[in-house]
């Protein structure tokens, strides 16, 4: 999903990001805790997980001055020391010192999350209009959550993808156990009595 943003003859689409959520959130947290296996992915879920990678990656893209502008003229009805105009010098300002933050960052979530910031030293941070590099810090954890997702995201599709030989291992067969039990018991016997031996 989209957003497109007018400008004067060209109309530009700013990804919308929605997070991973339910069985997906779910998996990526077993990943990351190591207890998602091979056959945990089922072809449901490797088809969400290419899906969210395919939104992840496409947020994760530089923005372009439009989005942002289009993320400023909005945050301008919501604090109290707005520029009376947004003008281009200051969008440009902006956009060099926060062109790295991905265009999905730049999303409803992270302008109310500026407006909702607690007073730092009793100065009413959320309702002022932030600074360059204000900014850039308060939209860093929105960016670092869209990069961390795409990584991990990739990460589940290798397993899925990558050659039989690279595949993490099957449990072991009954037989297999049964033949570990086997080993140590004679190992067992063996040092027992070798012990005896030397008593």
């Amino acid at each position: 999903m989209s957003i497109a943003t007018k400008s004067a003859g060209a109309v530009v689409l700013a990804p919308t990001y929605t997070p991973a959520t339910g069985d997906l959130k779910a998996l990526i947290a077993a990943k990351r805790e190591g207890y998602l296996w091979r056959s945990d992915l089922t072809p449901d879920r490797v088809c969400a997980i290419r899906k969210q990678l395919a939104d992840a990656e496409r947020a994760s893209l530089p923005p372009t001055p439009v989005v942002v502008a289009s993320w400023l003229m909005k945050l301008t009805k919501l604090v109290t020391n707005a520029p009376t105009e947004l003008s281009r010098d200051l969008a440009e300002v902006i956009f060099e010192v926060c062109g790295d933050i991905p265009a999905g960052a730049w999303n409803p979530e992270s302008r109310l999350a500026w407006t909702r910031q607690p007073d730092r030293n009793g100065y009413p941070v959320g309702s002022r209009w932030p600074a360059p590099g204000e900014l850039h810090t308060h939209l860093r954890p929105f960016a670092e959550r869209i990069r961390d997702e795409v990584s991990v995201l990739k990460t589940m599709l290798a397993m899925v993808e990558a050659p039989p030989e690279q595949r993490e291992r099957s449990k072991p067969t009954d037989a297999e156990i049964a033949a570990v039990v086997r080993s140590a018991r004679m190992a067992r016997q063996a040092l027992a009595e070798g012990v005896e031996e030397l008593g």
